[in-house]
């Protein structure tokens, strides 16, 4: 933001004075009302001075309290707030892209940081990262239209269209087949296959060698673990699948189809299924980092299972893909019909109650949460060195995007997405109101230990010489310092909100964590 006199740094402290008081006990209402007073006169002078372009300046404004008030999940008391620059230091994150979505439209777009540690060269709204997951949602984009033009039956036997591959026997029936559809939204019963990518130079295997883990892939075969339509399991894998059922049925790359059917449709003009997409001449890549800051092996890691996690893009691009989703939801989309943009955003085995796991109601690809105008969709993703997040109000136009090159993304990147929240008033992603206690050494030391999961991941209880002693570390190595809260042995983890309480069952210990259970073998 240009200041380009004292009236507008005037105006500028006076708005930040009012949010941030809005919420205080301390300011009476008659000097409430004095602040708003002045602050109207000098909005009026303001658009007096800089007559024609009023619109710009309110949004830059918004921006600018956006860009200086990032908030943590949890506060103690009074809210803190931060710049972006502090936060990109805090969790050593080398860049940071973010994009406002404001009534159905991209109200400002801003790059932060550097597209790698060594390197001086700044993020720009037209940096490329790597979406990570949010290449199903695009996907199942592609897929549904297919469905609305009659090219695929979402519901008909995968089968039927598979020509080189198959899906291996296992507890699919002719009755309850793998289709399109519980592919889509995580019902088919496929093994999750997570994918984490490749270095540069080693042999990349083809999606069909990665289906069926065959070298140089160095993933287990997939297979059919559960019935289909009857469980929801996030399965990467399930993509892979849909991505080879299409090449087969177009006969052609799967990056070509989904230019076809999406990007260049859409209007997302910096992005890419193409694994070659970073050597485009001209094209500025952010190079992805570890949680530690450090860059990883080449700068980034090769994904051949395209539509689970390898898209190239920009906020400014998956902002386009997110309004245009909102407006086929209120069907006024000439892309896709209002009918399948529903069955993408309906919630899956609502009966279920999957909604604390998930973080919202899982849907066709998408996590969905509200209703009416509180109504919300989003799509995270997170692959080596990259993190990023989209998040739509359909039926308002509001939300945002923002894309990192690191492991820690999610931190800044969450708190910068709060603090769009905060400053335009949206339902969701507040800071939560939490009162400390007093935690003994020993209750904290109680607890340190391995914990085991049905679903077969573990995390570890550690001691540490922050917060109240002791952190969980999960498999990827990320360390959460852990603060006592609430009633006893309730602790969360202050710069991501992350809740965790522990039991004591016959001698055990337990810990719950996003709505699972596991298990101490003391």
């Amino acid at each position: 933001m240009v200041i380009k006199s004292h009236r507008e740094i005037m105006f500028l402290s006076l708005a930040i004075a009012i949010i941030e008081a809005s919420n205080s006990s301390h300011i009476k209402e008659k000097h409430m009302k004095q602040i708003l007073f002045i602050l109207l006169v000098l909005s009026c002078g303001l658009s007096k001075a800089n007559s024609g372009v009023e619109k710009k300046s309110i949004s830059v404004t918004q921006q600018s309290l956006v860009e200086n008030g990032l908030r943590l999940p949890v506060s103690f008391g009074h809210d803190k707030t931060f710049t972006v620059e502090e936060r990109l230091l805090r969790y050593k994150v080398p860049g940071l892209s973010f994009a406002l979505i404001k009534s159905g439209k991209i109200s400002w777009v801003a790059g932060y940081g550097t597209v790698s540690v060594p390197s001086q060269e700044a993020v720009t709204p037209v940096t490329v990262f790597q979406a990570a997951s949010i290449a199903k949602p695009a996907t199942a984009f592609g897929v549904m239209r297919m469905r609305d033009k009659g090219v695929v039956n979402i519901d008909k036997n995968i089968e039927e269209y598979l020509l080189s591959s198959a899906v291996p026997p296992g507890k699919q029936s002719q009755e309850s087949p793998v289709t399109f559809k519980n592919l889509l939204d995580h019902s088919s019963g496929l093994t999750e296959g997570g994918y984490m990518g490749y270095d540069k130079g080693e042999n990349i295997p083809s999606d069909v060698q990665t289906f069926n883990g065959v070298y140089p892939a160095k993933n287990k075969p997939v297979t059919v673990e559960s019935a289909p339509d009857t469980t929801i399991r996030y399965s990467g894998a399930g993509y892979t699948l849909v991505e080879i059922t299409l090449s087969d049925i177009f006969k052609q790359p799967f990056e070509k189809i989904m230019d076809d059917w999406v990007l260049s449709t859409v209007g997302m003009k910096n992005s890419s299924f193409d694994m070659n997409y970073p050597y485009i001449d001209g094209k500025q890549i952010a190079l992805g980092h570890d949680n530690l800051g450090k860059q990883i092996k080449g700068g980034w890691r090769v994904h051949p299972e395209q539509a689970a996690a390898g898209l190239w893009s920009t906020p400014t691009d998956l902002a386009t893909l997110a309004i245009e989703v909102g407006n086929a939801y209120k069907g006024v989309s000439k892309l896709l019909s209002k009918a399948s943009t529903l069955a993408m955003l309906s919630p899956v085995m609502p009966e279920k109650n999957l909604a604390s796991q998930f973080g919202g109601q899982p849907a066709m690809t998408f996590v969905v949460n509200g209703q009416g105008r509180d109504f919300m969709f989003q799509h995270g993703g997170g692959n080596v060195g990259y993190r990023c997040l989209m998040v739509m109000y359909p039926e308002t136009g509001n939300g945002a995007v923002f894309m990192t090159n690191s492991d820690m993304g999610f931190g800044v990147g969450m708190e910068m997405i709060r603090a769009a929240s905060f400053v335009y008033e949206w339902p969701d992603f507040k800071t939560k109101r939490l009162n400390k206690r007093t935690v003994s050494i020993d209750e904290a030391s109680n607890f340190v230990g391995t914990y085991y999961f049905d679903s077969g991941w573990k995390v570890d209880i550690i001691e540490v010489d922050m917060a109240d002693g002791i952190a969980i570390k999960f498999p990827n190595g990320d360390i959460y310092p852990l603060t006592g809260v609430k009633s006893k042995n309730i602790y969360v983890h202050e710069e991501t909100g992350v809740e965790i309480s522990f039991t004591d069952v016959a001698g055990k210990h337990e810990i719950h964590l996003y709505n699972q259970r596991g298990y101490s073998k003391q």
